[in-house]
């Protein structure tokens, strides 16, 4: 184990996130894409993410975006695990998929100039999805390349990425 973290419901290891104090959002697809069984398996990889990093006051501090049709900001920067979790839970499935938005609303939150952010902390984003957006453009081509330029747009302000794939379906190619 060491300071790797390892989650389990998907066998993905995000090394370097384990033993450090962090800004982490997590960016969670609740697009009609993903079925309720779906859904149900990502509520449970990402609270035990949430329970795996351990959020507090003085140490990991999570927040979380989610998308559909529209972005949303569903919990600010916080070291209340539970707080996290609960907002994970009120998750509900449903429209299209505008990965850009919940990309952009994450990378707002991780801004060193935002109220929740602490600059000297260094910044993550997790992105749980089935990689397949069909908005805001409505063209398949045209919303991959937008949550592309969203997330290169996060990368250059210093967020560090992880990306993992939930469903039967996921474009891995994405």
């Amino acid at each position: 184990f060491g300071c790797d973290l390892w989650i389990e419901v998907f066998g993905i290891s995000l090394p370097g996130l384990g033993c450090k104090t962090v800004d982490l959002m997590l960016v969670l697809d609740r697009s009609g894409s993903i079925d309720d069984t779906e859904l149900g398996q990502l509520k449970t990889a990402a609270k035990a993410f949430v329970d795996a990093v351990n959020p507090s006051d003085t140490g990991t501090h999570v927040g979380q975006s989610s998308f559909a049709t529209t972005g949303t900001l569903d919990k600010h920067l916080t070291g209340d695990g539970t707080a996290a979790k609960a907002a994970i839970d009120a998750l509900v499935n449903g429209g299209f998929t505008n990965l850009k938005e919940g990309i952009e609303l994450a990378t707002g939150e991780v801004d060193n100039a935002h109220e929740h952010e602490r600059p000297a902390t260094p910044d993550f984003m997790v992105i749980i999805t089935d990689g397949r957006p069909n908005r805001p453009n409505g063209s398949e081509a045209l919303d991959k390349a937008a949550a592309k330029t969203a997330a290169d747009a996060a990368k250059a302000a210093g967020v560090e990425i992880f990306v993992v794939g939930v469903g039967s379906d996921v474009d891995a190619d994405f």
